[in-house]
Order: C-alpha cells, then sequence, then structure tokens
C-alpha cells in the first residue's frame, strides 16, 4: 500500500508540468489578489492589467503545449490518475477562455458602471471563473468535472450580483445562484446514479483511464476496453432503458445550464440584464465555452464516434440524437422568438445567446464522425469574437448613453461612428449573412446535416436565422438610423483601446470569411484526437 501512494505522489507531481497555464493562471490570482489589497483605489486599474499580463504568459504555454501535440501528432494521455486528459482539445478550449478573459478585463478596465465600485476585485472573478473554466475542459472523472462546474459557477454568481447597491443586479445574483443550485442537485444527482450503475467516477472505464498514462500505450487497447465497457452497460442493464435515459437526462442537465439551452435557459434573460454588462457578455461566452468543451467531451466518451466501434454505444445514437435535436430545436426558436419583442439590448443579446446553442447543438445531432463535433468547436470561436464584441459596444454605448435600452441608443453613430459600425458587423455575423465568419460557423454545421440528409434541420436553421435578423436590425437600426430622443449632455469618449479591440474583432470576422480552411481543419484534428 504505501508503495502504491508513492508511485501515485509521484505521477502526480510529474502531471503538474502538464497544467502549467492552468497553474499561471492560479498564481495570477493569488498575485493580483495580494496587490489589489495594498494599492490604492487610483491604481486599482493595475490589478487588471498585471491580470492580462498573467494570462498572455498562459496562453503562450498553452499554445506551446497545442503546437508539441500538433508536431507529435499525440492524442493526449489522462493525468492526475484519470482525474483529467491532457489533450488538444482541453488546448484548443483553454486558449478560448484565456482569449475572452483577456478581452473582458481590457474590457472591465474601461466601464463606467464599475468605477469606484471596488472594481479590482470584479478582474480577480474574471481570472477565477476562466481558471474554474480550464480545469473543466480537461475533466475525465465525474467528481472533477462537478467541482470545476461549481468552482466556476460559485465565483458567477459573485459576478452577478456585483453590484450590490442596485437592485437588479442583486436580484441577478440569487436569480443565477438559484437556478444554479437546482441544476447542480440534478446533475450530481445522475451522477451518483452513473457511479452505482458504472462502478467507477471516470467517464471511460478504470483500466481505461489509467491505460494511456503509459508511454506508447495501444490505442486499439483503449477502443477495446471502451467496448467493453460498453457492452457491459448494455447486456446487465438491458431491461433498465428509463434508468439510463433518466441518468442522461439528469446529467446533461448541469451542462445544459451552463451553455443556457432549454430547459435550462430561464436564468439567462434576467442574469444578462442585472448583471454588470461585461459580466454579461463574459457569461455568454466563457462559461458558455467550458459547458460545450464538457458536453462534447462526455458525449464523445458515452457515444464515441462511430468510426471507432460502431453501433455498439451507450444508449445507441439514435435515441441521444433525437435528444440533442428537441433541445436545439426548442433553444433556437424560443430564443429567437423571445428577442423580438425585446427592448433592451442586454436583454435582446441573452435570448439571442439561447438560440446560438441550440445552432451549436444541431452540430451535435450528427455523431457518425468527428465532422458534427468539429463544426461546432469552429462555430464557437466565432461566436466569442461576435458576441463578446456586440457586449464590449454595449459597455462603451452604456458609458456615453447611460443605458442599454433602445430608446438610450438612438442615434448613436452621431457620437460613436466607429462602434457602431463594429456593431453593425457583430450583428450580421450573428445573423449569418457573409462575408463574416458567422455565416462560414453556420455554414458548416448544415453541410454536416446535409451528408446526413437532415435537411428538416437546414430548414430550421435558416427560418430561425430570418427570424433573428429582426431583432438584429432593430438594433441597428437604433442605433444607426434613428434619431435620439434628446440631446446627450455626457462628455464620455470612448477610449482608443475599445476601437482597437473593436476593429481587430471585425477583421478577424472578416478574414474567417475568406480563410477559414486552416481553422476548419484544426477543429476537425482536435476532435479526432479526442479519444
Amino acid at each position: 500500500m504505501p508503495e502504491l501512494f508513492s508511485s501515485l505522489l509521484a505521477g502526480n507531481v510529474a502531471d503538474i508540468g502538464r497544467i502549467l497555464p492552468e497553474c499561471m493562471v492560479v498564481a495570477t490570482f493569488l498575485f493580483a489578489l495580494v496587490f489589489d489589497m495594498v494599492v490604492g483605489e487610483e491604481r486599482r486599474r493595475s490589478t487588471a492589467y498585471i491580470c492580462v499580463l498573467g494570462l498572455l504568459v498562459a496562453m503562450c504555454l498553452n499554445l506551446e503545449q497545442f503546437r508539441a501535440f500538433t508536431t507529435h501528432a499525440a492524442s493526449g494521455r489522462v493525468i492526475f490518475a484519470g482525474m483529467m486528459k491532457y489533450d488538444q482539445f482541453g488546448c484548443f478550449f483553454r486558449f478560448l477562455l484565456l482569449l475572452g478573459t483577456i478581452i473582458s478585463l481590457l474590457v472591465a478596465v474601461h466601464a463606467r458602471e464599475l468605477a469606484g465600485k471596488n472594481h479590482g476585485e470584479f478582474y480577480l472573478l474574471l481570472v477565477a471563473v476562466c481558471a474554474g473554466g480550464m480545469f473543466l475542459v480537461s475533466s475525465t472523472n465525474l467528481l472533477m468535472i462537478y467541482l470545476s462546474i461549481e468552482s466556476l459557477s460559485v465565483v458567477s454568481y459573485a459576478m452577478a450580483g456585483y453590484l450590490r447597491r442596485d437592485r437588479r443586479s442583486a436580484e441577478a445574483g440569487i436569480k443565477y445562484m438559484v437556478y444554479g443550485a437546482m441544476a447542480s442537485g440534478l446533475m450530481i444527482f445522475g451522477m451518483s446514479w452513473l457511479y452505482g450503475l458504472g462502478g467507477t467516477l471516470n467517464l471511460l472505464d478504470t483500466s481505461i483511464a489509467l491505460g494511456p498514462a503509459v508511454p506508447g500505450a495501444d490505442q486499439n487497447q483503449v477502443i477495446h476496453g471502451l467496448a467493453s465497457l460498453v457492452t457491459s452497460f448494455e447486456g446487465q442493464y438491458a431491461t433498465s432503458r428509463g434508468a439510463l435515459v433518466a441518468i442522461l437526462a439528469l446529467v446533461f442537465a448541469g451542462f445544459l445550464y451552463k451553455i443556457a439551452a432549454v430547459p435550462f435557459h430561464y436564468w439567462s434573460p434576467d442574469v444578462y440584464e442585472g448583471s454588470p454588462t461585461t459580466a454579461a457578455g463574459f457569461f455568454s461566452v466563457v462559461p458558455k465555452a467550458a459547458g460545450f468543451a464538457v458536453l462534447i467531451r462526455v458525449i464523445c466518451a458515452f457515444f464515441p464516434l462511430g468510426s471507432l466501434v460502431g453501433a455498439q454505444t451507450w444508449l445507441g445514437y439514435p435515441r441521444v440524437e433525437t435528444i440533442m435535436t428537441i433541445v436545439a430545436i426548442a433553444s433556437m426558436f424560443i430564443g429567437n422568438l423571445a428577442a423580438l419583442g425585446q427592448t433592451n439590448a442586454k436583454r435582446m443579446l441573452a435570448y439571442s445567446s439561447i438560440a446560438h446553442a441550440g445552432y451549436m447543438l444541431a452540430g451535435l445531432t450528427v455523431l457518425d464522425n468527428a465532422t458534427g463535433p468539429a463544426a461546432v468547436l469552429f462555430y464557437m470561436a466565432v461566436y466569442l469574437l461576435m458576441n463578446l464584441g456586440a457586449f464590449m459596444v454595449l459597455v462603451a454605448m452604456e458609458n456615453v448613453f447611460g443605458g442599454s435600452d433602445l430608446n438610450h441608443l438612438r442615434g448613436a453613430v452621431r457620437r460613436e461612428p466607429v462602434m457602431v459600425v463594429a456593431l453593425i458587423i457583430f450583428l450580421f455575423s450573428l445573423t449569418g449573412f457573409p462575408p463574416f465568419g458567422g455565416f462560414i460557423g453556420k455554414y458548416l454545421i448544415m453541410l454536416k446535416l446535409a451528408d446526413r440528409n437532415h435537411f428538416g434541420m437546414i430548414v430550421i436553421i435558416g427560418f430561425n436565422s430570418v427570424i433573428s435578423l429582426y431583432y438584429y436590425m432593430k438594433l441597428a437600426k437604433a442605433v444607426a438610423i434613428d434619431q435620439p430622443e434628446e440631446a446627450i449632455a455626457s462628455t464620455e469618449r470612448t477610449p482608443f483601446s475599445y476601437h482597437l479591440l473593436a476593429v481587430c474583432q471585425s477583421l478577424a470576422l472578416l478574414a474567417l470569411f475568406f480563410n477559414f480552411e486552416w481553422l476548419q481543419n484544426l477543429c476537425k484534428q482536435v476532435v479526432e484526437r479526442l479519444h
């Protein structure tokens, strides 16, 4: 027994080198926390720049790990006794989380609603959520998944209710916490059932989780072990389909909550509207990206891609594809139809976020190979740029006009022409219009659906895109065409950093329309090496 513990300890110490980006983010949080405690209020913006610098270092470490996987064509390995997976898939999503957090930090520095409210603490909360998300995207153990989701969620509740003297912000924090507690309770209940049936907390069999930790492990052995685990489920519990479906629904409850998909979407509009606008934009991309990462990882573990183990899968493809189809269609229609009547831009984008979760879930209705999940990865990368960009423009508009209602934003082009043009680009990209990256994102998802003759889903995506055009253009019309109801007394000017970020994100969306193959191939490679 002592030898076993010594071996596990030695392995865990060796694995620390494989989570250097996460360690860098945690170290950044601790250093920035001490710095923020000792400096005065007038220097607390420096806390944000310290956080940005630390996250940039973490991003460089992550890119180096990603490059190593690309160079050596490695599929990854489990670390910390099967608690996490060190692979290219985790590196891809860690990059998205770090990029989204860095942009949010740069936006929060000049957010007027955070001024004079201990804003140094807000920067630390952003970094803490990022750290929780980075652990989540690499988790392969049910307990680790739960702990990572909770570490991400608890800090998010504090961010939603950060403006303590604002009634709507306090309400947003409470609602976020109540809905989050309900979803977490359902998820951990489902995980306990899964543990009771399988006898393990690992997504794969214990022998599979430990096998890849040995250099040179045979991938066929891993696949054979997974097929054996699946056969065990099918054989022993063939008469308990109801229990298996219940487990699936309960476990996925926590994931659907994080990505704001139906039926766990009710928190989104109120939380987005009441939260600081910077926090709302952050919620719309970073926790959502982490939620999709763990959802894809769990789906590919329980329902392996057809090229690996054929039709021998837990519950079978048709069942899980049907579940994903129902959730995707409901999310698209509910999100877009509810957004039509909104007069607050933040609330409108909250419902839009629900609809976009549906678009991405549509890519998971096809599980025969890596193309469907790869299209979701591409869409997530594009969605980060366009949705976070739209919220950044809203922060700039609120600084000048004092609110995010359409009445406040009328005629904004006269004061902020650059930001308004950027907002229109982001809105067109969210709609799926060429020549922007959002069009390519939807095109790749629909292309995969067409390969499987799912033309009904393609029609639904197209119809919902037309619906979304109405409310996106309603916002564009307000800022670019409508006349302001009264003269704007504010002398606030949008900082140069906002203009620079808006231009860079707009150009990136334009570039991804004309040259998207490299990212498409990269996403496919990442998913193919997920197992």
